[in-house]
């Protein structure tokens, strides 16, 4: 089996390997800069351990309206700096935060949405891919999903998270 990693992938590259163009859904994302005090971070996701070190974008995600009891306790995920100031955008519509989202202003973080969609398909079979913050490659189970972002980086995540994030062009 093939490893996926990344690399500078080409539209005709992506097709013929079967995937497909997904804009992201304009949502509040509330990011922080991790301080080297707190790295390296070791942050678990569906199917993965990431690894994330200092200056990395820590991206969280309130799945409930009620503050967590500390930033660990959020959905979160990692992105490499170069990526993240490609990628994202200054939140710059008014909206209310939550309770949650307010918390995790307190706490340092600041609001921010993606710009970029990605290239992605829902896998059938066992697929190995190797991420950027992955400690070693990883088996993505059937019917997740295998995600190519901006930069080439290859990633997973569970169909709820996808259909939440992204949708077809």
């Amino acid at each position: 089996m093939d490893t996926l990693t990344q690399h500078e992938w080409t539209e005709d590259e992506l097709r013929a390997a079967g995937f497909r163009y997904y804009r992201r859904k304009k949502t509040v994302i509330l990011a922080r800069e991790l301080p080297p005090e707190e790295a390296p971070k070791v942050i678990h996701v569906d199917y993965d351990t990431l690894v994330a070190a200092a200056g990395y974008i820590i991206c969280y995600d309130p799945d409930s309206p009620v503050p967590q009891p500390t930033l660990d306790d959020y959905p979160q995920h990692p992105v490499e700096p170069h990526t993240f100031h490609a990628t994202y955008r200054a939140w710059d519509e008014t909206w209310t935060p939550t309770p949650a989202e307010r918390h995790l202003l307190a706490s340092g973080c600041a609001p921010y949405y993606k710009v970029a969609g990605v290239w992605a398909k829902q896998v059938s079979a066992p697929t190995e891919l190797q991420s950027w913050e992955s400690v070693q490659p990883i088996l993505v189970p059937p019917g997740a999903w295998v995600v190519i972002g901006g930069s080439g980086e290859p990633y997973s995540m569970s169909g709820a998270d996808f259909w939440q994030r992204y949708e077809p062009t």
